[in-house]
């Protein structure tokens, strides 16, 4: 298992503050399907009170059944005009494929990175310059 120092292995769903900026912190990852996207459905409905919000979503060892990448794309449909940008830990194959069309055609702000630090680097800049 790869130690992020942002995720504790424990708490799915986190909103810390960093450098002035509101950052959510959800963990995905090694889940089964249902568990991902209660907690897709629950970010989805804290994203909605919110204005320019961002997050690190942590998908390590998961895997985008047609199920999930359903509640994806209506997580995304719903909160796109909330969210400033969301970075991706574990995107890698066929997912950047499926992030990159994702971006492509419902014109968000995500991005997938292999380190933690450049994932918390991107969404640190990418608000500020939203404000």
């Amino acid at each position: 298992m790869i130690a992020l120092p942002l995720f504790d292995g424990k708490n799915r769903f986190r909103v810390v503050q960093l450098n002035h900026t509101e950052l959510v912190l959800v963990d995905y990852s090694y889940l089964k399907e249902r568990e991902m996207i209660n907690l897709t459905d629950y970010h989805r409905l804290w994203v909605q009170e919110k204005l320019n919000t961002s997050f690190i979503a942590n998908y390590i060892g998961t895997y985008g059944t047609p199920a999930y990448m359903k509640a994806a794309y209506q997580f995304t449909e719903e909160t796109k005009s909330n969210i400033a940008c969301g970075a991706f830990l574990g995107i890698n194959g066929p997912k950047v494929a499926l992030l990159k069309g994702i971006v492509y055609f419902m014109n968000v702000n995500f991005k997938a990175f292999d380190l933690e630090e450049e994932a918390l680097t991107f969404v640190t800049r990418q608000t500020k310059i939203n404000d």
